[in-house]
């Protein structure tokens, strides 16, 4: 396990909160075996071997990511490996608008799992949300959490549109963020 913290935040980033994506059924669904629809195909050496991976974008990411990041300071925090999360990333964001990378080294292993701790990261926690399909990945931290349902193929999927209006108005709020989420989610 790597110990991590982010480095400072960057002077076009300052006063902005930190949001943390997941990646793998967040943003996009990934597929070791062929499939009739995909955006974009990768390949990566697993285990010595050269391997296809089909990789299909959740609807709007693309809109999302441009949206979150003119007012987010924006981290994907992926249990999945580096090998595979970045030349994935390298296709999905060409852009550059996800500041920073975190992969499985940055994970605590906890009851089974991956959970992804944001106390970790460096940043004020007041000012931090991570939105991800996976509740026990926030597991340290579920006031701080967006919760997403899981993404496979649903081309009529709508909820990382459908989220840029509330994430608009939690990057406004002079409110925590634990203290804007958990208002919403009590209504």
């Amino acid at each position: 396990m790597s110990l991590m913290s982010l480095p400072p935040m960057r002077r076009e980033d300052q006063g902005k909160k930190t949001l943390v994506l997941d990646l793998d059924e967040t943003l996009i669904h990934s597929s070791f075996q062929p499939t009739r629809v995909y955006d974009f195909i990768i390949r990566v050496e697993i285990e010595g071997r050269m391997t296809t991976i089909y990789v299909l974008k959740r609807p709007y990411v693309d809109r999302f990511l441009l949206a979150v990041s003119r007012k987010f300071e924006v981290v994907v925090f992926t249990a999945s490996l580096r090998k595979y999360a970045d030349p994935l990333l390298d296709q999905l964001d060409i852009n550059g608008l996800i500041k920073y990378r975190l992969y499985r080294n940055s994970c605590r292993s906890m009851q089974g799992g991956f959970v992804k701790d944001l106390s970790r990261l460096g940043r004020d926690m007041s000012n931090v949300v991570i939105v991800d399909n996976n509740p026990h990945s926030y597991l340290l931290q579920p006031s701080n959490a967006i919760p997403i349902g899981t993404y496979i193929d649903n081309m009529r999927d709508r909820e990382l549109l459908d989220l840029i209006d509330f994430l608009d108005h939690l990057a406004d709020s002079f409110d925590s963020v634990p203290t804007t989420l958990s208002s919403h989610f009590s209504n």
